[in-house]
C-alpha cells in the first residue's frame, strides 16, 4: 500500500516537475520571440525599408489573421506578394473570431499569427492584452491622426463610413432635413430605418449635439413621434431602401451604397454634419515567426497598398496618398471609447431605439 502512494506521490512530483519545465521553456521561447520582433520594429535606419525586405525573403513566408472580405484582402496580398515575393496564408473570420484565435493561441504558446487586419475595437482589445508590438512607422503622419492610437500598438488602414440613403422616388433630395432635428417632423413616420446593432453610430450622433443629454433626447422624440423600423444588416437595410421597402435609412456603408446607386439602383447617400467611420486596422504580433515580413506589410498596407483598397471603392485612412474628397468631414468612432464606454451605449440603444422593434 505504501509503495503504491509512493509511486503516485513520485508520479505526480515528476509529472508537476516536467510541466513546470515545459512553462519555463514556454516563458523562455515566447520572451526571445518577443525581443526579436522588437529589436526588427525599433530599426528606424534609413535602409529600413531594405533591410525588412531582405529579411522577409529570408523568413520566406506571412501569416494574416483578418476580418476584411475574401476579395479585398485577396487584392492587396496579391499586390504585396508580387512586389516582394512573399507568398501569404491568410486566415479569415469575423472580428470577434480573429481576436479568439489570436489571444487562445498566442496565450497557449503557439505563435502562428504575424499580423493582425481587424476592425479598431479588437485591435485596442489585443492592445490592452499585451500581445501587439508597437510599430513607430515614418509613415504615421500621413495617417489621419484618430486613427493613430497613441501606444502605435496597431494603426487604422481604412474606415467604413456609415452614412444615410434614401430611395429617389420616394424621398426628394430637397425634402431631406439639414439638421438631425428635422426628422421629428410628421411627414416622415413610418418612413425610417436603422440597422440592429448599430449603438456606435447612435453614440456618434448624439454626441454631435450641444450636450449628450441632448442627443439621447432626440432618439427619444424620435421613436416617440415617428418610430424607426429597426433591421438587421447593413447589406440588407441598402437593398430595401432600393426596392423602396424602405423610402430611408440611417445606417449603412457608403461602399455598399454606392456600388448598388452604380448598379442603377433609384438611390441616393446623405449625411448630415461629421460622418461616423468605424475603424479598421493592422497590427503586427508581439510574437510574429515572420517579424521581417510583418513589419513590412503592416508598412505596406499604410502606404502603398492605400492605393489597391483605394480602387477597390475603400476609404483609406493615409490622406496624403489617398486624400478625401473636398468638403468631407469624417468622425472616426474611437476604439478605445467603445471597449470602454461601450455597454453603456449598447444599452442605450436597446433601450431607446431597438427594445421590442
Amino acid at each position: 500500500m505504501r509503495q503504491n502512494i509512493h509511486r503516485s506521490l513520485r508520479k505526480s512530483v515528476l509529472g508537476f516537475a516536467a510541466a513546470a519545465i515545459a512553462a519555463v521553456g514556454l516563458a523562455a521561447t515566447a520572451s526571445a520571440q518577443s525581443a526579436s520582433v522588437d529589436a526588427i520594429a525599433k530599426y528606424d535606419g534609413a535602409d529600413r525599408l531594405e533591410k525588412l525586405a531582405a529579411g522577409a525573403k529570408k523568413e520566406g513566408a506571412l501569416t494574416v489573421y483578418t476580418s476584411f472580405t475574401v476579395d479585398d484582402m485577396k487584392a492587396v496580398t496579391d499586390a504585396f506578394t508580387a512586389k516582394y515575393g512573399i507568398p501569404v496564408e491568410v486566415w479569415r473570420g469575423s472580428s470577434e473570431d480573429v481576436l479568439q484565435r489570436g489571444l487562445t493561441e498566442i496565450k497557449a504558446g503557439r505563435y502562428s499569427v504575424d499580423v493582425f487586419e481587424n476592425s479598431g475595437r479588437e485591435l485596442e482589445a489585443l492592445a490592452r492584452e499585451g500581445v501587439l508590438e508597437p510599430i513607430n512607422s515614418p509613415t504615421l503622419p500621413e495617417i489621419l491622426p484618430d486613427a493613430v492610437p497613441a501606444h502605435h500598438m496597431w494603426v487604422g488602414s481604412r474606415m467604413n463610413l456609415v452614412v444615410g440613403v434614401y430611395n429617389t422616388n420616394l424621398v426628394q433630395k430637397s425634402q431631406l432635413p439639414k439638421s438631425w432635428d428635422g426628422f421629428l417632423d410628421p411627414q416622415w413616420k413610418g418612413k425610417l430605418a436603422i440597422e440592429y446593432e448599430d449603438y456606435d453610430w447612435f453614440s456618434a450622433i448624439a454626441q454631435e449635439f450641444p450636450t449628450e443629454e441632448q442627443g439621447i433626447d432626440f432618439f427619444k422624440k424620435l421613436m416617440a413621434t415617428n418610430g424607426v423600423s429597426v433591421r438587421k444588416g447593413h447589406t440588407l437595410l441598402t437593398n430595401l431602401t432600393a426596392s423602396g421597402e424602405v423610402p430611408l435609412a440611417f445606417t449603412v456603408f457608403d461602399f455598399t451604397a454606392k456600388q448598388v446607386k452604380s448598379d442603377g439602383a433609384p438611390l441616393d447617400l446623405f449625411t448630415i454634419g461629421a460622418i461616423p467611420a468605424r475603424l479598421n486596422g493592422v497590427a503586427v504580433s508581439k510574437y510574429a515567426p515572420h517579424p521581417n515580413a510583418a513589419i513590412l506589410f503592416h508598412e505596406y498596407m499604410i502606404s502603398e497598398g492605400q492605393q489597391v483598397l483605394a480602387k477597390r471603392n475603400v476609404t483609406t485612412t493615409n490622406i496624403k496618398r489617398v486624400p478625401l474628397p473636398a468638403d468631407t468631414k469624417i468622425k472616426i468612432i474611437s476604439p478605445a471609447f467603445l471597449l470602454d464606454q461601450g455597454k453603456k451605449w449598447s444599452d442605450l440603444y436597446e433601450q431607446i431605439v431597438t427594445a421590442e422593434r
